[in-house]
């Protein structure tokens, strides 16, 4: 084989790698949550018409729960919450890319919250009637159809350590607590009564967000400048 054949042949290589990596990355990202919500939750996560995985529900506001899923990189992760309309209410939790260990938290701007008005029908597991409910609210949001009009952005509440919930240790200091207000209250962890519940969070996480893994990123590098010797050799 020839210089020239050999060089083709490495710059086809890393190409590949590279590209083999990227589709990888591009198809699921492994995340860790930690999470807990006042006064019950439902995780999911799907498209952005459609909830397709259930992760995990809990109904007890004192527990903390922690879950690991790949999560399709064109797909949204869903928080559906109520509450039990005294005292306090909200939803802290921490999300963590475990690819590349960066950490997005629940009052992060990102996020986005829609009102159902459908207190006692929240979906909390993975039966198709489940499904089926969560669905048919993520239409009605997207077209605006909703007591809330649609996607709207969270407020944020007390940090992590604030009473009646005190500090969650598994999660970070830095999370706040946050909700959807539904009459301007700046703070609505605290005043207790509905906001046109059940609630829905969701959140896009976009694959582009996530490096290539550094092992095939060095290994191409090599590659690359083992082409580029062999070039300037011939």
């Amino acid at each position: 084989m020839n210089v020239k054949n050999r060089s083709s042949l490495f710059t086809n290589i890393l190409s590949g790698l590279l590209f083999s990596g990227i589709a990888l990355q591009a198809n699921a990202i492994p995340f860790e949550v930690d999470i807990t919500v006042d006064n019950s939750y439902a995780l999911y996560y799907g498209t952005e018409t459609q909830a397709t995985n259930f992760v995990g529900s809990d109904g007890n506001w004192q527990n903390t729960e922690s879950y690991q899923f790949d999560l399709p990189a064109d797909n949204f992760i869903y928080v559906v919450t109520q509450s039990d309309l005294s005292v306090a209410q909200g939803f802290l939790a921490q999300f963590t890319n475990l690819t590349n260990n960066s950490r997005f938290y629940s009052h992060d701007s990102q996020w986005q919250v829609t009102a159902t008005g459908r207190y006692g029908f929240a979906p909390y597991g993975n039966a198709a009637s489940d499904f089926a409910e969560l669905t048919s609210q993520l239409l009605l949001a997207n077209a605006g159809n909703n007591p809330s009009g649609g996607w709207v952005a969270t407020t944020a509440g007390d940090e992590n350590g604030a009473g009646p919930w005190y500090s969650r240790p598994e999660i970070d200091a830095a999370a706040r607590w946050s909700w959807y207000s539904s009459n301007g209250d700046t703070n609505p962890t605290s005043p207790g009564f509905n906001h046109d519940e059940y609630l829905i969070f969701r959140i896009s996480v976009n694959a582009q967000e996530v490096p290539e893994p550094s092992g095939l990123l060095l290994m191409g590098l090599g590659l690359l400048g083992l082409c580029a010797a062999r070039k300037h050799r011939a």
